[in-house]
This record gives structure tokens, C-alpha cells and sequence, in this order.
């Protein structure tokens, strides 16, 4: 299947106060058109960061980013954040629409776009309401309902479930799995969380280390819909927690 992003030999180094950090190093990656790719790794190991570049918020210090469909000035992807970012002095309708107001669409063409977005994730009835009348969970179904209103080819997802209870974290993932499937979007989706990554994923990549490299892959071809309980998911779950033990003992730290 043909890569919709595809990243060689990434690497990016902050610099503050005269000092250099090198975060990323050496990062080749392939996401592939349809996939939901989940990258899994320790806290300030890179993950966000990595997606930053993605979405060309941040610029490599080395290395390419490729992104199949990208125009001048604008790639093809949307970014959704742990932290939902709605604008309280606005309604659920009007955020849905923000990302919509600076791409030259039509104020009628805006609203539309904005209730069916709404409309796939479930929330269709919550258009008038403001912010503060959200549950956390609503409130980053919003979120995902701003980003697929831009119609983007890829999905970012940063942790979007990481601040919520269990319960909430579990609904969520099952009903992004149900959007995904609806939409058939391609999803890059960064966590720590490892067995959310096997649950949701088609491919978990492990990013690990300091600087942040890619320490192993693995695959998930279990059938769909899954079970959190499946041996399967378990067995893989465990692999992946190896690769990132591995490369603590190993000396690379993280």
C-alpha cells in the first residue's frame, strides 16, 4: 500500500541558553494510506515532538518529511491535542467550524461541514451548547469532530485520551475505532499507553532512547472487532513492553 507520509532520516535538535538537545535521531517511517499507526514510548522521549514535524509545526533539524497531497504552505493533516483547546466563548458548532474559517470555505458550506462532522462522531444534538456544559469526554469528541470538519487525509492524534477516566478512555477508543472505520482516515496516534496502542492499532512503532529513535515494529493482525482480553493483544502488549525495558538496560535511557 503506497505511504501517505513517509520520514528519512529525521532528526531535530532544540537549542536553548547556547545549549544543543538532540530529541530525535535517525527516524524512518512509512505510514501507509488507511493505517492507524500508534507510536508508543516513554515521556520526553519524542513522540509529541514527532508530530509536530509531521504537521510542520516544528522544522527537522535533518532528514525529510514527505506527505502525499501536500500544497504549497499546507499539509494535508489535522492535529488533535490531549487537551481539547475549545474556545469558551464560542458554541460546539462554532468550534467545529474554526478550522474551517481560514481555508476560504463559504460560511454555509462552513456550518454544513461542521454538522457532519458533528454528526460522525455522535454528537449532533450538543450544537448549541457551550463548552463549559461538556463532559471531558464530549469535549474531545469535539475536538475530533474540528479536526475531520478540514477534511484532512491523515489524522495526528497527541494522547487524546491520556487526561480521562478509564471508562471514558475505553468508550473513546472504541468509538474512535468506529469513526476510523466510518471515515476511513489514516491515523497517526502517539500514547504511553501500551495496551491502548495494541487495542487501536494496526501497527505500533516503539520510539525509545535519548535521542528518541525508533527501536522496534510490530504488527497487529488480529481481526477487528477486538477483544481487550483477547491472548493476542496481550502477547504483543508484552512484546512491545520488552522493546522498551530492552533499551533501558540496554544503556540508551530514557
Amino acid at each position: 500500500m503506497e505511504s501517505v507520509i513517509s520520514l528519512r532520516g529525521l532528526s531535530l535538535t532544540f537549542s536553548r541558553d547556547g545549549t544543543d538537545t538532540e530529541v530525535l535521531q535517525g527516524v524512518d517511517l512509512d505510514v501507509r494510506g488507511g493505517e492507524f499507526l500508534a507510536i508508543v514510548g516513554p515521556s520526553g522521549v519524542g513522540k509529541s515532538t514527532l508530530l509536530r514535524v509531521v504537521a510542520d509545526l516544528a522544522k527537522p533539524s535533518a532528514g525529510t518529511v514527505t506527505v502525499a497531497g501536500a500544497g504549497p504552505g499546507r499539509r494535508p493533516v489535522a492535529l488533535v491535542f490531549q487537551d481539547a483547546r475549545l474556545m469558551p466563548w464560542r458554541r460546539v458548532i462554532d468550534n467545529v467550524a474554526f478550522g474551517l474559517e481560514h481555508r476560504d470555505v463559504p460560511r454555509s458550506d462552513r456550518r454544513r461541514r461542521a454538522e457532519a462532522a458533528l454528526d460522525v462522531v455522535g454528537l449532533s444534538d450538543l450544537a448549541r451548547r457551550w463548552p463549559y456544559q461538556l463532559s471531558g469526554g464530549q469535549r474531545q469528541r469535539i475536538s475530533l469532530a474540528r479536526a475531520l470538519a478540514v477534511d484532512p487525509a491523515v489524522l495526528l492524534m497527541d494522547e487524546p485520551f491520556s487526561a480521562l477516566d478509564a471508562i471514558t478512555r475505553e468508550s473513546l477508543q472504541d468509538e474512535l475505532i468506529r469513526i476510523r472505520q466510518k471515515t476511513g482516515k489514516t491515523i497517526l496516534f502517539v500514547t504511553h499507553d501500551i495496551e491502548e496502542a495494541t487495542y487501536l492499532a494496526d501497527r505500533v512503532v516503539v520510539l525509545a532512547g535519548t535521542p528518541g529513535r525508533i527501536a522496534a515494529t510490530h504488527e497487529i493482525t488480529l481481526a477487528r472487532p477486538r477483544l481487550r482480553t483477547d491472548l493476542g493483544l496481550q502477547h504483543t502488549a508484552r512484546a512491545v513492553r520488552a522493546d522498551l525495558e530492552a533499551d533501558v538496560s540496554g544503556g540508551a535511557g530514557i
